[in-house]
C-alpha cells in the first residue's frame, strides 16, 4: 500500500508542476518499478503491453471517420434532415443540434468531435431565432458528451481494452442510455424556447422533407454501417471502422463533394496525430497501472469497503461520485486509462455486473467535461461562440441534471444496459 500512495503522490506532484500527463504517468510507474526491483526493460515491456490489443486498431479508424465526415460536407446532410423531422417542434433548431449530434456520435465516437461539428453549420440560425450565446454554447457543450456515449466510442474501446471485456457489447449498452440522454436535452432545449418565446419555424411539406432524406439518405448510412455492422454480427467495431472510413472517404469525394484530394493529406495527418496521442497516454499509462495491480491496490480498496459495508449499490455510488468529482480536474481518457484497471476489480469485487459498470464509468467522464472548473468541452464551446465559461453554467445545469438523472437510471436498473448486448450478442 506504500508503494501504491507513493506512486500516486509522485503523479500528483508532478502534474502540479505543469508535467505533461504522460509523461507524470510513466515517470511514477518507472520509479516505483525501480523501488520494486524491476529493471528498464520491464518497463519498455509494460509501455508496449499497453497498446498491444487488438480493439485498438478501432481507434484510428473511428477518429478518421469523424473527420471524413465533418470535411466532406457529410455533415449538413445530417442536420439538413433533423431539420426536416425536428425544425417546427417548439425548439425546433435546438432539438436539430441534439439529433445532429446524437447521429454524428454514431460515426465520430469522440466528445469534442461532436461537440464542434455543428457549430458553423447551426449557430448563426440559432442567433437570428433568439438563443442565446450562451445557451447554444452549453447545448453543443452537452450535445459533445453523446459522442462516447452512442456507439462507436473511444472511450469504451479504451475501457474494454483494460478491462477484459467485449467492445461489441459495450457499444450495444450505450444505445439506450445514449438515446434517453439525447431526449433529455430536447426537453431542456422544448422548455427553454417556451420560456423565451422562440418562434416556430414552419414545418416542411412532405414532398420537401422526401427530397431532403433522398439527399440526406448518404450521410445517414454511414453511422448505420457502424452500428448495424455491429449489432447484426456482420463484422468487428474495427472492420465496421474501416468500411466507414471507405465509404466517408467516397461519399465526402463523390456525392457531396466536399472534399477534395488535396485535402487528404492534411486529414491523414490529424487523424494519425490524434490517434497517436490516445495511444502514447494508453501505453505510458499502462506501466502505472501495472504497478497499482503488481501492488494489489485493487483488492486493498475493496476490502476498505468492505469493512464497512456490504452494499453493492452504496459502493457503486461512491465510485460514481468520486469520478464525476475526478473528472472536474482531470482529461476524460487519462482518468480511463488510469482508474479502470483500479476500479473494474472492486465493482468486479461487489458483484456490479462489468457492462453496467463500464457504461456509467464512460457517462461520468463524458458528464465530467462539461462540469467546471476544467469543462473541456464547455470551454471549447464557450471560446468558439466567444462567451466565458461562467456565464454558461446557469443555462447548461438543467441539463447536466437531466444527463445525471440517466447516469442514475444506468446505475439502479442494470437492464438498462444489459437489455441490448444479452438481446443481440448473447
Amino acid at each position: 500500500m506504500g508503494l501504491a500512495l507513493t506512486c500516486f503522490g509522485i503523479f500528483l506532484f508532478l502534474l502540479l508542476f505543469a508535467v505533461p500527463l504522460g509523461h507524470a504517468m510513466a515517470a511514477a510507474g518507472i520509479v516505483v518499478m525501480a523501488v520494486d526491483g524491476i529493471n528498464a526493460v520491464g518497463a519498455v515491456q509494460r509501455i508496449f503491453a499497453g497498446i498491444n490489443s487488438i480493439s485498438l486498431i478501432a481507434v484510428p479508424f473511428f477518429i478518421l471517420s469523424g473527420l471524413l465526415m465533418e470535411g466532406g460536407n457529410i455533415s449538413k446532410g445530417i442536420v439538413d434532415f433533423s431539420r426536416a423531422f425536428f425544425g417546427h417542434i417548439r425548439g425546433g433548431l435546438g432539438h436539430v443540434c441534439v439529433v445532429s449530434c446524437m447521429i454524428f456520435a454514431a460515426v465520430s465516437g469522440s466528445a469534442m468531435a461532436t461537440a464542434l461539428a455543428f457549430s458553423n453549420l447551426l449557430s448563426p440560425a440559432m442567433k437570428e431565432d433568439g438563443y442565446e450565446t450562451e445557451f447554444i454554447a452549453g447545448l453543443q457543450a452537452c450535445g459533445g458528451t453523446l459522442g462516447p456515449i452512442i456507439p462507436p466510442s473511444i472511450l469504451m474501446i479504451m475501457y474494454s481494452s483494460y478491462a477484459g471485456i467485449s467492445v461489441a457489447s459495450l457499444f450495444m449498452a450505450g444505445i439506450i442510455p445514449g438515446v434517453l440522454m439525447g431526449i433529455g436535452l430536447m426537453i431542456c432545449c422544448y422548455r427553454y424556447a417556451k420560456k423565451r418565446n422562440i418562434p416556430l419555424r414552419p414545418k416542411i411539406a412532405g414532398k420537401e422533407r422526401a427530397k431532403i432524406i433522398g439527399k440526406s439518405i448518404w450521410a445517414l448510412l454511414m453511422p448505420a454501417i457502424i452500428i448495424g455492422g455491429t449489432m447484426a454480427g456482420f463484422c468487428s467495431p474495427s472492420e465496421a471502422g474501416m468500411v466507414a472510413c471507405l465509404y466517408g472517404l467516397l461519399v465526402g469525394m463523390f456525392i457531396y463533394k466536399g472534399l477534395k484530394i488535396r485535402d487528404l493529406p492534411k486529414l491523414f495527418a490529424r487523424a494519425a496525430i490524434t490517434s497517436t496521442t490516445v495511444l502514447i497516454l494508453m501505453g505510458l499509462a499502462n506501466m502505472m497501472g501495472y504497478m497499482l495491480a503488481r501492488l494489489n491496490f485493487a483488492s486493498t480498496i475493496a476490502n476498505f469497503f468492505a469493512s464497512f459495508t456490504d452494499s453493492a449499490i452504496l459502493v457503486f455510488l461512491i465510485i460514481v461520485v468520486f469520478l464525476l468529482l475526478l473528472g472536474m480536474v482531470m482529461e476524460s481518457n487519462a482518468a480511463t486509462v488510469i482508474f479502470a484497471p483500479v476500479l473494474y476489480p472492486i465493482a468486479n469485487a461487489f458483484g456490479i455486473d462489468p457492462i453496467q459498470f463500464a457504461l456509467a464509468v464512460v457517462i461520468c467522464e463524458c458528464i465530467a467535461q462539461i462540469t467546471p472548473p476544467v469543462g473541456a468541452l464547455l470551454s471549447a464551446t464557450a471560446s468558439i461562440q466567444g462567451v466565458s465559461l461562467q456565464s454558461t453554467v446557469k443555462h447548461v445545469m438543467p441539463m447536466l441534471a437531466a444527463q445525471c438523472a440517466v447516469l442514475l437510471l444506468v446505475v439502479f436498473i442494470p437492464t438498462l444496459s444489459t437489455f441490448l448486448p444479452n438481446l443481440l450478442l448473447g
